[in-house]
């Protein structure tokens, strides 16, 4: 019997030695051991380096602000001239034929280039010149016969550009003043019918001249537009003198346009 119970308290304590053996706690190890890269510095507490931000030409805008530097604009587009008036026509001084005739214009063509600085991405200044021609339509009580006046603008500009944030749009307007080589270019333009005299061929005269013009322009990267604005432009009184003696002189009251030009721009 006492060996039977020495056999159970033996077993008991044999259970109770494993159930603890089990039941014994095992830390876990200890994370390695960190080193910094030589030359590392540790920033100082709270201190936060944002990123750079992308550069203008990848923005998801596609916003190309207008750069600053020499420039060159051409334009091209349709030149559509107000009425005028032919104020007379005369010889060595007297006049021979109506005055104060009423002049139409066919839809004309006009042409510039030009030349100048962009102090920054709102103002620039330049010299620009071009071409602005049409035929005449008809004169009053004259024969126009394909004749056709044209005038080369000699202007300074200044213009003042107006860039929209985040996006490839710049609104412009600006003004020039100077002058201008008006051509009247005859063709048997008949000035008096009961004299017999006519104007053949082409006699120029400078004038007075100033314009204003508007528009937007597209930026395709920041040195790199095309544009579509409109451009008013007005000149002096041109007299054109036809010889030989007597002389003939034909003078104009000065022209009117108003011209949609098709541009490109690049700054340098």
């Amino acid at each position: 019997m006492r060996k039977s119970q020495t056999a159970g308290i033996i077993i008991s304590f044999l259970f109770l030695s494993v159930s603890l053996a089990r039941a014994q706690y095992y830390p876990p190890p200890p994370p390695p051991a960190y080193a910094p890269p030589p030359g590392y510095i540790p920033p100082p507490p709270g201190y936060y380096a944002a990123p750079p931000p992308p550069p203008p030409d990848s923005s998801p805008y596609f916003y190309f602000p207008p750069g600053a530097g020499p420039y060159f604009r051409a334009g091209i587009g349709p030149s559509f001239f107000q009425d005028g008036t032919l104020k007379g026509d005369s010889i060595s001084g007297v006049f021979t034929g109506p005055a104060n005739q009423r002049v139409s214009y066919d839809t004309g063509v006009a042409f510039s280039a030009a030349g100048g600085y962009a102090f920054d991405k709102y103002f620039g200044v330049d010299f620009e010149t071009g071409y602005i021609w049409a035929q005449f339509n008809n004169i009053q009580n004259y024969q126009v016969n394909d004749s056709s006046i044209a005038n080369v603008p000699l202007l300074v500009n200044g213009t003042l550009s107006l860039p929209i944030p985040h996006t490839n749009i710049v609104p412009y307007i600006g003004g020039g003043v100077g002058g201008s080589v008006s051509e009247l270019d005859a063709h048997h333009l008949d000035t008096s019918p009961a004299s017999g005299f006519y104007a053949e061929g082409t006699e120029s005269d400078v004038v007075f001249a100033y314009q204003a013009f508007a528009g937007l322009r597209f930026m395709l990267g920041s040195h790199v537009s095309l544009g579509v604005g409109y451009k008013y432009f007005a000149t002096g009184n041109p007299t054109f003198d036809y010889p030989p003696s007597p002389d003939l002189d034909i003078s104009f009251k000065g022209v009117r346009t108003h011209s949609v030009l098709f541009t490109l721009q690049c700054v340098f």
